[in-house]
């Protein structure tokens, strides 16, 4: 289990599967960590079938949702690394960023349909991006999906969710987190599956975090702060419940 972060995920799901693993409050969907891996295999199997190999890099323009995890260790299963895109940039920010890590799918929230059609409309030597997958939202549908995009709940509903083969070594790339580009244009800085082990595991030591606690996530999962504990919580058995983005009312009656 210690070679892959993916396998964190299915060695919860063996060791907890009953247990919440991942709870949706826009939505209501509440996931067990037995469920969450099987829709995390249906991705990886997805992925798979679509040519995403070890090595390849997928980008995420999502808020916190179920499909951001269900991608990110689906890829991880793979030895493929994520590409996690802020939030907050423009069209320009995030092609420079798309081209910059070779990106070969985009997996986007219905939020930003506006800025990644302007994407699209580029072209791959724009962005490099081959395929674009559609997360809807909470209340939306795959009416609202923009013809040149695929419907990614479509795509993992129609796949297995037995176990992929995994045949990463601690030492292969796991995630690109991009900086802020404060002082020139954003860097890539390349986490490795040994290097988010060792953060899990300082999380734990040093965050007084134990099996069945329940941790309230309002960070957004593309940065270091929100992912880190995230998969922490993961290996650990804490069931994650999830704001797709901060709303201090909503902090306080969830508490």
């Amino acid at each position: 289990m210690r070679d892959n972060i993916g396998q964190f995920l299915t060695k919860r799901a063996e060791l907890s599967p009953n247990l919440e693993g991942f709870v949706d409050i826009a939505s209501g969907l509440r996931l067990s960590y037995k469920e969450l891996n099987e829709r995390s295999n249906q991705m990886a199997h997805v992925f798979r079938d679509r040519g995403i190999e070890k090595g390849d890099r997928v980008a995420l323009l999502m808020v916190n949702c179920p499909a951001y995890l269900e991608s990110f260790f689906a890829l991880a299963k793979l030895g493929a690394v994520t590409v996690p895109l802020n939030t907050r940039l423009v069209a320009d920010e995030l092609a420079f960023i798309l081209q910059d890590s070779g990106s070969r799918i985009l997996i986007y929230g219905e939020e930003f349909t506006e800025t990644v059609s302007d994407l699209n409309a580029r072209g791959q030597k724009g962005t490099a991006v081959e395929e674009w997958l559609f997360v809807g939202t909470p209340d939306g549908s795959a009416q609202d999906k923009p013809m040149f995009a695929l419907d990614y709940e479509e795509l993992r509903k129609s796949s297995k969710n037995d176990e992929p083969e995994i045949t990463t070594e601690l030492g292969d790339s796991l995630y690109i987190m991009y900086t802020s580009g404060t002082t020139g244009l954003p860097k890539g800085v390349v986490h490795t599956h040994d290097s988010a082990m060792w953060a899990c595991i300082t999380w734990a030591a040093t965050g007084d975090v134990r099996l069945y606690d329940r941790y309230l996530l309002i960070l957004p999962l593309y940065h270091v702060g929100a992912l880190t504990p995230v998969t922490a919580n993961v290996y650990l058995g804490v069931s994650n419940i999830v704001q797709r983005t901060f709303d201090a009312g909503g902090v306080w009656r969830l508490i």
